[in-house]
């Protein structure tokens, strides 16, 4: 058999998005010696991206189109036509992107869906966003089956898009093995490049209203005036939408000069400053999973996150937890987590027993699976 597997979104830096479909698909490709996978892309720009991508295995090809992403999008939302299966070849099922449907003459198709915030929380989000994500929801009543990050995303798209949840399958996400416990000397000798002088909080994710970065800033704000804490605040993520809101919080901090805004930095890098701090914090008002708390949790560093959405269910004892939108609740917990060196070694602990439940090979069986009964 032949699975089409869209990841077009490995055009751009990798966030949520193209962490999954890479992921996914370096599991899946060891896992599945059965099926050939065409991994199929629509980008104009940035093809030096996709000339990039190496899996260790034989079993896949690429193709890659001209076609800008934007363009088909927009044009499959509105148009019927033409098929896939025209466009990128023939296959028996496809596994298509997080933008949109596309329609097919024969092959099954599988979605998945990360997350329906544009749909329950349009206020953290720009127009044109809304629009695009909506429209798709429309027709993911047309799939085969879909696949979703938890339970609480599951429940979601039954309640808010009315699907049958028999259709609906939970593949949790994983943290790559590069996420993992460094000694001190290994984490100082990474660090080095970064010239961090303090320790420090982490924060890493897209800068954008959902993310709960304002509430971040001014719980940072409130303990380094009234509990006097040396620590610095580490901001790791590409902008997103609407980010001049962070970018003006931090403008107005009086802690400004201990707020550093680390833009997009590399994948290796990530686990490096997350072995570093001292907490690595997620205060994010919703969540389809929560990806950085895995992550966090497998390098064994202490993590604060929400009490909402898909969060404790990734997280689950884990965790400290924080009312995302009270900034009282963020101060009080960082606190107590900064100034509690049993309970670091508690949360450590905790975080490594609660990742080993979690891992992309999972993942990707849940996903074969899913192949399996639709083939």
């Amino acid at each position: 058999m032949k699975i089409g597997f869209d990841i077009s979104a490995q055009s751009l830096p990798r966030s949520g998005v193209g962490q999954y479909q890479i992921n996914l698909l370096k599991a899946l490709l060891q896992l599945d010696s059965e099926n050939e996978y065409l991994l199929y892309g629509f980008n104009f720009r940035n093809r030096r991206r996709f000339e990039e991508i190496r899996f260790n295995a034989d079993n896949y090809t690429l193709n890659i189109s001209s076609i800008p992403q934007r363009l088909i999008t927009g044009w499959w939302l509105t148009f019927p036509f033409p098929s896939l299966e025209k466009v990128v070849g023939d296959c028996d099922l496809y596994h298509v992107s997080e933008l949109c449907v596309p329609p097919v003459k024969k092959g099954k198709r599988v979605a998945f869906v990360h997350d329906l915030t544009t749909l329950l929380y349009p206020q953290y989000h720009v127009q044109s966003n809304r629009f695009l994500h909506n429209r798709r929801f429309k027709h993911l009543d047309q799939v085969d089956a879909i696949l979703t990050n938890s339970e609480y995303t599951k429940k979601d798209i039954v309640e808010y898009l009315k699907i049958d949840p028999e259709k609906i399958h939970v593949s949790y996400l994983g943290a790559g093995s590069e996420f993992r416990p460094m000694s001190s000397e290994e984490t100082r000798q990474s660090l080095e490049p970064f010239k961090l002088t303090k320790p420090y909080i982490l924060f890493v994710g897209t800068l954008e209203p959902r993310k709960n970065v304002k509430n971040l800033i001014k719980a940072f704000n409130r303990l380094k005036l009234k509990r006097k804490i040396p620590h610095q605040l580490l901001l790791v993520g590409q902008d997103g939408w609407l980010c001049d809101e962070v970018y003006d919080e931090i403008d107005r901090s009086p802690a400004r000069g201990d707020i550093l805004r680390m833009g997009y930095v590399n994948d290796a890098d990530i686990p490096r400053l997350m072995n570093g701090a001292d907490c690595f914090i997620y205060p994010s008002f919703y969540e389809g999973f929560g990806l950085p708390v895995l992550e966090a949790m497998q390098c064994g560093t202490p993590v604060i996150t929400s009490n909402c959405s898909s969060l404790p269910e990734v997280g689950g004892d884990a965790c400290v937890y924080i009312e995302p939108g009270s900034v009282e609740s963020i101060t009080e917990a960082l606190y107590n987590v900064l100034s509690r060196d049993s309970l670091q070694k508690e949360m450590t602990i905790k975080g490594l027993e609660r990742a080993k439940q979690f891992s992309w090979e999972k993942c990707a069986e849940v996903t074969l699976g899913v192949y399996k009964s639709l083939l």
